[in-house]
């Protein structure tokens, strides 16, 4: 059982992405897929990031089915670490959460909750998932599929910034030089 709790946290991260997505739509009249219509740089990081995943559950599923992992304890309790950082930095982001970004969308950026010690919590929970998932897995292509899915996230989070630094200007700078992009202590 506790082989399928990275499978477990996976899901429900992906489930509570699609009712965020929804809520922060309804809420505010915003889309916030904002990957649909992603091009460039930032289409490329999506695909890579959606194959990288498909390939962490096909790794989670399987570790779950064999049910024998040595780690499966460390892998479980990373993964429901990442999970929780996930759903607590998606609900403390409100109407500001989206999966990518657009051109001319960004309606404020955070700096509370988990956002004053990562500029990316959502990334490193996930991570932390991904993570969790090749403790668990044990196998090299669990662990090739968390490299691509870290890097894809450094990626998009180069991209989330440019455009938030774009976006906030000044305001922005001040955040990002206070604040570690993935996880830390704030200056």
């Amino acid at each position: 059982m506790v082989d399928a709790i990275p499978l477990i946290a996976l899901v429900v991260i992906f489930i509570a992405s699609l009712w965020r997505g929804r809520s922060v739509s309804r809420s505010s009249g915003d889309n916030a897929w904002a990957f649909g219509s992603a091009k460039g740089r930032q289409r490329l990081a999506g695909a890579a990031f959606a194959i990288s995943i498909v390939i962490l559950a096909f790794a989670a599923a399987e570790a779950a089915l064999r049910s024998e992992s040595a780690y499966a304890l460390i892998g479980a309790l990373i993964s429901i670490a990442g999970g929780a950082i996930v759903i607590v930095a998606q609900i403390q982001m409100g109407r500001a959460w989206r999966v990518g970004v657009r051109e001319g969308d960004a309606p404020l950026f955070v700096q509370h909750g988990l956002f004053r010690f990562s500029r990316n919590p959502i990334f490193v929970g996930m991570m932390l998932i991904g993570l969790g998932i090749a403790v668990t897995a044990n196998s090299w292509w669990a662990w090739a599929a968390l490299l691509a899915f870290v890097l894809t996230c450094r990626e998009q989070v180069r991209i989330e910034e440019a455009h938030l630094n774009d976006s906030f200007g000044v305001a922005y700078i001040s955040f990002k030089n206070d604040v570690p992009r993935w996880i830390g202590i704030p200056k």
